[in-house]
C-alpha cells in the first residue's frame, strides 16, 4: 500500500485539510451560511483541480440538524447549473439519502433511478455514473463521471482514504472547534454570551453601524436587591433566578440581537440598527416580562416582587465609541437604580 500512502500524501500536500475540514463543514459556522458556503465551493473547486479529479463533478451534500440533505457545493461545473443547485435540498427518496443512511460506497450507473433535483441535474449535465461516499455522520461526497465506465480500484480507495484520511478528521475537528468556540464565548451558568464576546460584538457592531450610518442602541440590566435575594433563599436559587432572567431576555429579543451577561447580576442587550425610541419601547417591554414572571419565592423581595432596573443609550446620538455607550448606559441604569429601580432610563446628558 506503499504507493496509495505516497498518493494520498501527493493530495494532502496539494490541498490543505484545514481548509477541506473548515470549508466543507458549511452549517458548522456561526451566523455565517453566505459566506460558509462560498468557502465550502472554494474547497470543492480545490479538490476539483487536483490531476486526480479534474475530470469530474464533484458534488458535496451535508447533513443539516434537521435531517435533511442539502448541496452547499459542487465542482467542475459552472453557470447556471452550479447557481440553480447548491443550497437545494434532496427528497427524502434520493439515492443519496440510502447511501448516507446505510454508510456503503456506492457505484451508481441507473441514473434513471435517481429522483427529483438531482436526476434532473444528472440529465441536463449528461451524467452516466456516479461514486457516492457517505461521509461519518456529516452527508455525502459525489464524484461524478460523463461515462458509465466503473471507477477503478486505485481510483475507489483513494477516494475512501482521502475521505477516510483528511474529509472526515477535518469534519471532525471543525465539530469540535465549533463546540469549543461556542464554550469559549458564552457564560457557563446563563448560556448568554459572556462579557469578552459582549466586548468583541459592540465594537464590531458599532463599525458596521458607523458604515451604514444607522444607529444602535445599548440596554444596560441589573437585577434589584439581588444580594437580599440570595441571602434569603441561598446561592443556589440566585443561580436558578440568572438562568429564569436570561431566558425571558433571549425570549424578549430579536434573533440579532445580542444577549450577554455582563458580570453578577448585570445583563447587556445590544440592539442593532435601532433608534432611542424603539430601544426604550423594548426595554420596557423587558421590564414588564420580569415583574410578572413567577419567579420562585419573589414575594421575599423588599419590594414583594423581583424586579430589574434598566438603562438605554444610543449611538451615535449618546456616544462617540464603545466606552462612552457603555457608560452613559450603565450612568441611565444607576439613575433607575436611585430613583425607585424597577423603571427604565434613558440617558440624558444634562
Amino acid at each position: 500500500m506503499l504507493w496509495l500512502n505516497t498518493k494520498i500524501n501527493n493530495l494532502v500536500t496539494t490541498i490543505n485539510p484545514k481548509d477541506i475540514g473548515f470549508l466543507l463543514a458549511s452549517s458548522l459556522e456561526i451566523n455565517k451560511q453566505k459566506g460558509s458556503i462560498e468557502k465550502a465551493q472554494y474547497s470543492l473547486d480545490c479538490l476539483a483541480s487536483h490531476k486526480s479529479f479534474v475530470e469530474y463533478i464533484i458534488e458535496f451534500f451535508f447533513r443539516e440538524k434537521t435531517g435533511q440533505l442539502r448541496c452547499i457545493a459542487i465542482a467542475g461545473i459552472n453557470g447556471i447549473f452550479r447557481k440553480n443547485y447548491v443550497g437545494k435540498i434532496l427528497e427524502k427518496k434520493s439515492i443519496v439519502y440510502n447511501i448516507f443512511n446505510t454508510k456503503r460506497i456506492c457505484f451508481d450507473t441507473e441514473i434513471i433511478k435517481e429522483a427529483g433535483i438531482r436526476r434532473d441535474f444528472l440529465n441536463k449535465n449528461n451524467i452516466l455514473s456516479s461514486l457516492l461516499l457517505p461521509i461519518s455522520e456529516f452527508g455525502v461526497l459525489i464524484i461524478d463521471k460523463f461515462e458509465n465506465k466503473k471507477f477503478t480500484d486505485y481510483e475507489i480507495n483513494l477516494l475512501k482514504s482521502f475521505v477516510d484520511d483528511v474529509v472526515t478528521p477535518s469534519l471532525d475537528l471543525a465539530l469540535d472547534n465549533e463546540k469549543n468556540f461556542d464554550a469559549a464565548i458564552r457564560d457557563s451558568l446563563t448560556g448568554l454570551y459572556n462579557h469578552g464576546y459582549f466586548m468583541f460584538q459592540l465594537e464590531r457592531e458599532l463599525e458596521n453601524t458607523r458604515r451604514s450610518k444607522s444607529s444602535l442602541s445599548l440596554i444596560m440590566i441589573d437585577i434589584d436587591y439581588f444580594k437580599h435575594y440570595n441571602d434569603k433563599n441561598g446561592h443556589p436559587k440566585g443561580d436558578k433566578l440568572l438562568i429564569d432572567l436570561s431566558k425571558i431576555l433571549k425570549e424578549h429579543t430579536r434573533k440579532g440581537d445580542i444577549v450577554a451577561r455582563y458580570g453578577g447580576e448585570e445583563f447587556a442587550v445590544i440592539l442593532i440598527n435601532t433608534k432611542t425610541k424603539d430601544a426604550s419601547q423594548k426595554a420596557e417591554e423587558l421590564r414588564k416580562a420580569v415583574y410578572s414572571y413567577k419567579f420562585e419565592n419573589k414575594e421575599t423581595q423588599p419590594n414583594g416582587n423581583l424586579t430589574i432596573s434598566l438603562g438605554v443609550a444610543n449611538f451615535p446620538e449618546n456616544a462617540t465609541n464603545s466606552k462612552e455607550l457603555i457608560k452613559n448606559a450603565d450612568d441611565a441604569l444607576y439613575q433607575s437604580k436611585a430613583t425607585g429601580k424597577n423603571k427604565v432610563t434613558i440617558y440624558n446628558k444634562k
